[in-house]
């Protein structure tokens, strides 16, 4: 059985922040189609912050993101760009020791202020 995953790309050209809007189900089997967009989004717009958001996703499985971790850290040489962050929700997902802290982004995100966690 396929998990569904789904990307929305949004740019905010004036905050020079690129956002990858993810819903669906992230598991450790799907995890690695997201490490590609973040490569196409740095190449896209070098210097620009980009944003993995999961706050929106469904399901995420621990497993899946600490490999979506590990390949964002220790994947092929990045493209030349600015920091990338991944947000997932409050005490993603039964993983302990989540931050509250706020990753910086615009105040305002796709019209609704943004409630994510820097994971």
């Amino acid at each position: 059985m396929d998990d569904p995953l789904s990307v929305v790309v949004q740019i905010e050209l004036d905050t020079r922040c690129v956002h990858l809007v993810v819903t669906g189900d992230l598991t450790e089997r799907n995890h690695r189609t997201l490490t590609p967009l973040v490569g196409r989004a740095r190449a896209l717009f070098p210097g620009a912050t980009v944003t993995v958001d999961l706050t929106g996703a469904q399901h995420v499985d621990p497993g899946g993101l600490d490999l979506l971790r590990w390949s964002l850290d220790h994947g092929p040489a990045p493209e030349p760009g600015g920091d990338v962050q991944v947000l997932t929700r409050p005490e993603p997902f039964g993983l302990p020791g989540a931050t509250s802290s706020h990753a910086p982004a615009p105040a305002r995100f796709n019209g609704a202020e943004q409630g994510g966690v820097a994971a």
